[in-house]
């Protein structure tokens, strides 16, 4: 249920038309994300993941994204953020759903949670890239995970 609720989202923000964007602006971006994803003081993962970005307006985007977080912790998400913009700075904010595989005695468990990812960034245009560098926490269960990175991207 959850995902088809995510997948319906993205899909009416890919279709439905812009209106108060600026000309100048473009309407989407597509970003790599690069990072690293702490649970507590001493489990570590290196991130890696894929963000699409489509403008509802000229403050206002939506954000789906796929991440995969691996090393000490192994798991991967889906999240769908509902973001706005000040000058360079962005703020947002979504649900998602965190899945990941649990090695029993009796074999392989998929097991999946749904989380609230909250964040901020600063965005910089490097030439024709996207340079954003973002903080982020993801509420998933009774736990809060803190993810560190940056995106490297560009418009069209």
């Amino acid at each position: 249920m959850r995902n088809a609720a995510i997948l319906a989202l993205i899909s009416l923000a890919l279709v439905a038309p812009v209106k108060g964007a600026e000309p100048e602006h473009h309407l989407n971006s597509v970003s790599a994300f690069l990072g690293v994803t702490s649970e507590g003081r001493r489990q570590r993962a290196s991130t890696l993941g894929l963000e699409y970005e489509r403008r509802l307006s000229e403050s206002w985007f939506i954000t789906p994204a796929v991440e995969h977080a691996f090393g000490d912790l192994d798991f991967s998400i889906v999240a769908v953020t509902l973001g706005y913009r000040f000058n360079r700075w962005a703020v947002y904010a979504g649900p998602g759903v965190e899945w990941a595989q649990h090695e029993h005695v009796d074999g392989t468990e998929t097991g999946s949670e749904f989380l609230f990812r909250t964040g901020v960034l600063y965005e910089l245009e490097v030439g024709h890239l996207i340079v954003s560098p973002h903080a982020m926490v993801d509420f998933v269960a009774d736990e809060k995970v803190g993810v560190i990175g940056v995106t490297v991207g560009m418009n069209f």
